[in-house]
């Protein structure tokens, strides 16, 4: 409870240990996993694929002290927690998308993390995300993207100059030896030459501006005669950021910018086997679960992840319950198995 009076979530965190209240690790304040928990959406006897145990009575305990503050319910405080949780995942999410210039309807949002995929298709309807993507293994997808990227590595050389004032051959002077010393080292890392490609960039900006954009150029020497291909993939950039563009206000470039990338071999991916429609066979219980569309707790069906098969439809409410995840599937949405075995959630055909 902030001064005021209102429900504020962050930006402390519980941690890991001691963790939530209903860790039983000595915590009494709530965190929002008390909250999921108190909400059905965590099954306190599988959490960590059981390996760790949950209190449910704990976490009662402490979000219970700020429904009397709230004068609300127990229920009510904890979808509050939530929500505000949410809320804050949004504007994360739209300060990298829309402030940018992306539509986030656009993309397919991508849920990674143990608790990711929990909150996933609540942010996705609140930003009309059309797909979430959540992958086998949500609980490692960063470890699993460490091993599997391709290696990158960023030069920049300063050059402030006004577009109509750059000495070209001075830029393929840059470039070329930005690229060298990339070579040099993704040679050190172990990356064969012919594995190694580059793209380079412009950082761009209207004269006078603090800011500047990043804008492509071919992959060759320059001259001259490409003044008006550079301007115009800037004017472009301007006008899909900011909304606008002045093709007749001059513009400056600030930085040469190498990105070299090292590709490195991909591993063979686990198809599914499929299954059909029917996703009957990996339900193993139910469970009452709170969501705000209904406004209580409904009976959701609880799958086992690993049992679910290429092809198979899981319709909302839902819960997916794996070892290192929870994947929560709300009203109205259905979670399709691909053959890779990712859960795709989209409203549900009606």
């Amino acid at each position: 409870m902030d001064p005021g009076g209102a429900l504020r979530v962050g930006p402390r965190s519980g941690g890991a240990d001691p963790g939530p209240a209903c860790y039983g690790k000595g915590n009494d304040q709530p965190c929002i996993t008390d909250a999921n928990l108190i909400l059905g959406r965590l099954n306190p006897g599988y959490f960590i694929g059981g390996e760790q145990t949950l209190y449910p009575e704990l976490a009662e305990q402490a979000i219970q002290r700020i429904a009397d503050r709230l004068g609300m319910g127990l229920l009510e405080a904890a979808n509050g927690i939530i929500e505000i949780a949410n809320a804050s995942m949004v504007g994360a999410i739209r300060l990298v998308s829309v402030q940018r210039g992306f539509d986030p309807r656009d993309f397919v949002l991508v849920a990674f993390g143990g608790a990711g995929p929990v909150h996933a298709n609540a942010l996705a309807r609140e930003l009309d995300i059309p797909r979430v993507l959540v992958p086998p293994s949500p609980g490692v997808a960063s470890a699993m993207g460490l091993l599997v990227s391709d290696l990158k590595h960023v030069f920049v050389r300063s050059m402030i100059r006004s577009l109509a004032e750059v000495d070209w051959s001075a830029v393929n002077a840059a470039f070329a030896e930005l690229e060298a010393r990339a070579r040099a080292v993704l040679d050190a890392e172990g990356v064969s030459a012919s594995d190694v490609s580059f793209q380079r960039d412009m950082d761009m900006r209207y004269i006078g501006q603090s800011y500047e954009l990043r804008v492509a150029v071919p992959e060759r020497d320059l001259s001259g005669s490409d003044i008006d291909l550079v301007a115009s993939g800037f004017y472009r950039e301007h006008e899909r950021t900011y909304g606008y563009a002045t093709p007749t206000e001059p513009c400056e470039v600030v930085n040469l910018r190498l990105t070299a990338v090292g590709s490195i071999r991909q591993p063979h991916w686990r198809t599914l086997e499929s299954g059909g429609a029917d996703a009957s066979g990996a339900i193993k219980s139910e469970r009452e679960v709170y969501f705000p569309e209904s406004a209580a707790k409904v009976t959701c069906k609880i799958y086992d992840r690993y049992g679910l098969l290429a092809g198979n439809i899981v319709e909302g409410p839902a819960i997916v319950e794996q070892m290192d995840s929870t994947v929560v599937v709300h009203p109205g949405y259905a979670a399709e198995v691909d053959g890779f075995g990712n859960l795709l959630i989209s409203v549900a055909a009606t």
